[in-house]
């Protein structure tokens, strides 16, 4: 990969990460639970469908090209009950089948008060 294309792809990166944690920002003020996890999940796969469909993230289908997760295997029980959002997301900048993954936490609405 030429030098311009791995810069290319770490500011994808870069913007991925910032505009994912700033979509994902809402998390701060509801309680950790399924209906949430589901929520972040479609507004996050959302904002990557139109990354990809813009041409921004390699792979012939949505599935080559990005993949999130979050539910109850991303978090443990430390997680939930000190109020953690965590999730993964995985996407394919440069080729399908090699993703780049983050993973993210945001605090909840369920943060312990003590």
């Amino acid at each position: 990969m030429s030098p311009d294309g791995s810069a290319r792809i770490r500011r994808l990166l870069n913007y991925l990460e910032q505009s994912i944690e700033k979509a994902t920002e809402f998390a701060v003020f509801e309680p950790n639970d399924k209906e949430l996890w589901e929520s972040v999940q479609r507004a996050v796969e959302n904002f990557l469908r139109t990354v990809w469909r813009s041409g921004l993230l390699e792979g012939r289908t949505a599935a080559e090209a990005y993949f999130v997760r979050c539910d109850r295997t991303t978090m443990t029980q430390d997680d939930l009950d000190n109020g953690r959002l965590v999730f993964l997301v995985g996407v394919a900048p440069a080729k399908p089948a090699e993703f780049e993954i983050f993973r993210f936490s945001q605090p909840t609405g369920d943060v312990p008060h003590g």
